[in-house]
């Protein structure tokens, strides 16, 4: 900050300004009117004079013959006589006496008709002037008067004086009341830095008061004892600086619910502002936009949304748009995330333009689900409406059998009976499928040796395995699992059964389980050809199926590995997939201890 100048030396500075002003003002005016009151009175003096002259010589200048030498020689004395020069001028301005150059000079001096205090005297009046003389070199003041005989203009008597006589007298004049004015300035001056010391004491007690208050301190308070404006001012910035103490932990209070408002929010909201600029944004909108590292308040929109079209649809509001609610795709890892988001304006108190208020909801999750649901109705739909509808042929078969009188194929029979244990396998996963999403009932944790556990679910299988060809091995660590047996059973029922059906005749399947740190790890695994590797992603999904055709052949209704996958889940653990080349798939569940 630029340094100035204390109040003291201003308040001063201020009052030598004003009387120094107004001293000059004073004395300019002073000077003028004293030199013109100077040049009033030489001039009321030069005319006395001039008239004396013009008595004395009118008897001379009234003569019919009148006598030159007689007359300058008079002028010479009338001159000396009373300290000033004396001029007589005939009327055809013709120097008839001149005291400054004496009675021999006078022939040789010019005409003077023209010079204005004789041609104003010539004229009838008295006559002034103020110039440098030709004759002698100086500044003069002139008067001059006519002579006259009755009523006839016989000549001019002029006197002068020099001009630096006048000077003299008026800067006599003009220094006394110079010097008056500047004792009185002195004066004006002594005053003012005594009221000076007066106001700064106060005012310095305000300032460090108010130095304070700004750092922060709001408990100090200015004190000041005079009984004047300077008390009142530092009673009322201490009443200021407690509201404003008070308003203060209250915007704060109320910042800090806010902040924490938005901070739990599920949706990401960001306020901008009409010239463009992010005004508040919170980490749920920080996180759906991947935004990381500098605070994204007051930056540009541009700089922190960098989506085309929810950029656009925040300069469609900050425009005065007003847009329906619309779903934006956001790029990223695993597919990218579907926000929704919405539109408002919001009007401050005392603005004049309004901020735009977005909000941004995550509905990848729940587009996601709807899709499932969709799928899920129209492959449950399929999954029954197929054997039911082979069902419902080979009924109808059997039905004009009987109506002809033959006997209906056994045949027909068998494949209706089968289908209708297909559709009760899928209701019963299907059922079995939404017990494990539901959450419902709780498990029904027991602990059982590895060693146990695992050959009772190969048990399951074994005579399935020896129909197929397949060999079924075990592979049992040392130590327990705990979880609720029957739903473990089942996801590894579930597994097993896929590996025999799809491994193929002459396969191995292998059941294995051990103990780790922190869990029980169990593997399925097969050395059949495996599974393609683009359809690994989906591969625990409801009703999808590597290769349909084969699946529906074998009995398959699309759900087990989905099952296997929630009962997993429902138990804290994890259950994933690999293909091993050359080797066929491997399944790994992982229980948590």
């Amino acid at each position: 900050m630029t340094r100035r100048l204390p109040i003291a030396a201003r308040f001063v500075l201020l009052h030598l300004a004003v009387a120094g002003l107004a001293l000059l003002l004073a004395g300019i005016a002073g000077f003028f009117l004293v030199r013109d009151l100077v040049m009033e009175d030489a001039d009321e003096a030069l005319v006395g004079r001039a008239r004396v002259v013009a008595e004395t010589f009118r008897p001379l200048l009234s003569a019919d013959r009148p006598d030159t030498e007689r007359i300058a020689r008079e002028g010479d004395r009338l001159g000396r006589d009373i300290g000033a020069r004396v001029t007589i001028v005939f009327p055809d301005g013709t120097v008839a006496a001149d005291s400054a150059v004496g009675a021999a000079g006078v022939p040789e001096m010019e005409n003077h008709a023209a010079h204005p205090e004789v041609r104003d005297a010539l004229a009838g009046g008295p006559g002034f002037s103020m110039r440098r003389s030709i004759t002698t070199r100086q500044e003069q003041r002139y008067a001059a008067v006519p002579i006259r005989s009755g009523e006839r203009l016989i000549g001019v008597a002029r006197v002068s004086v020099p001009g630096a006589d006048l000077s003299r007298r008026l800067w006599k004049v003009s220094a006394a009341i110079w010097g008056t004015g500047g004792i009185a300035l002195l004066l004006i001056l002594l005053g003012a830095a005594l009221a000076a010391r007066r106001v700064t004491g106060p005012l310095s007690e305000i300032r460090e008061a108010a130095r304070e208050m700004a750092s922060g301190n709001l408990s100090r308070t200015a004190r000041v004892r005079t009984g004047d404006e300077f008390e009142e001012t530092a009673e009322t910035m201490n009443e200021m600086a407690s509201r404003l103490g008070r308003t203060i932990a209250e915007l704060d209070e109320g910042k800090a619910r806010l902040s924490t408002l938005l901070s739990c929010l599920a949706d990401g909201v960001i306020v901008a502002g009409p010239e463009g600029t992010v005004r508040t944004i919170n980490p749920e909108a920080l996180r759906l936009l991947d935004i990381a590292g500098a605070p994204a308040e007051r930056r540009p929109l541009a700089e922190v949304v960098r989506n085309p079209r929810l950029l656009a649809f925040l300069d469609a509001w900050l425009r005065g748009e007003s847009l329906p609610d619309r779903d934006v795709d956001l790029p990223g890892s695993g597919g990218g995330r579907t926000i929704r988001v919405s539109g408002t304006k919001v009007r401050y108190r005392g603005e004049a333009k309004e901020d735009v208020l977005v909000t941004l909801r995550d509905v990848t999750e729940e587009r996601h689900l709807a899709q499932v649901k969709s799928d899920f109705v129209s492959n449950a739909s399929h999954e029954l409406r197929t054997p039911l509808t082979s069902v419902r042929g080979y009924i109808e078969a059997a039905q004009d059998a009987l109506r002809e009188g033959a006997t209906p194929e056994p045949a027909f029979l068998e494949t209706a009976h089968a289908n209708a244990l297909r559709m009760e396998r899928l209701l019963d996963d299907l059922l079995e499928l939404s017990r494990s999403e539901s959450g419902a009932p709780a498990l029904k944790k027991e602990a059982v040796p590895l060693r146990e556990f695992l050959p009772r679910v190969a048990g399951l299988h074994r005579a399935e395995a020896e129909r197929r060809g397949v060999a079924l091995a075990v592979s049992a660590g040392e130590g327990p699992v705990r979880a609720d047996l029957r739903k473990l059973t089942l996801a590894l029922s579930n597994l097993v059964d896929n590996a025999l059906k799809y491994g193929g005749e002459g396969c191995r399947v292998t059941l294995s389980g051990r103990v780790e740190e922190g869990g029980c790890v169990m593997e399925v695994a097969d050395d059949g050809p495996g599974i393609p590797p683009e359809h690994l992603p989906r591969i625990f999904e409801r009703f999808y199926r590597v290769d349909k055709g084969r699946s529906r052949e074998l009995g398959g209704t699309g759900l087990g590995l989905s099952i296997a996958r929630h009962i997993v889940e429902s138990h804290g653990g994890t259950i994933r997939v690999e293909n091993r080349p050359g080797a066929g798939a491997r399944f790994t569940i992982r229980i948590p201890a």
